[in-house]
């Protein structure tokens, strides 16, 4: 099945900030609206995008549920990062108090 979906899309110069006065900037598409002071918006677009989608709503399934277990991965191990710096201030905390 063919849907048409409406994208907006911003185009925007991109100035670096080791550039040299008069430096050309390079052109960016982006998805979202940049709040950065080194891309001034150039133009703003609404386009249509076809695209094919299966008819079959079960064939995105698999693929959600890894992406729900790659998030899961990815917490868990930021909570532990986060887990063992505090334990380390803990440490260094309960250190002091014995001296």
């Amino acid at each position: 099945m063919i849907k048409t979906i409406p994208v907006e899309i911003f185009v925007y110069a991109y100035f670096s900030k080791y550039a040299v006065p008069g430096e050309q900037p390079m052109y960016v598409t982006l998805m979202y609206a940049s709040t950065s002071e080194n891309y001034v918006l150039v133009t703003k677009k609404v386009m249509e995008l076809k695209i094919e989608v299966p008819d079959d709503v079960q064939d995105f399934t698999p693929a959600r549920l890894a992406a729900f277990e790659a998030k899961k991965v990815q917490i868990n191990l930021s909570a532990a990062e986060d887990i063992k710096e505090i334990d380390d201030e803990i440490q260094k905390l309960l250190a002091i108090e014995y001296q």
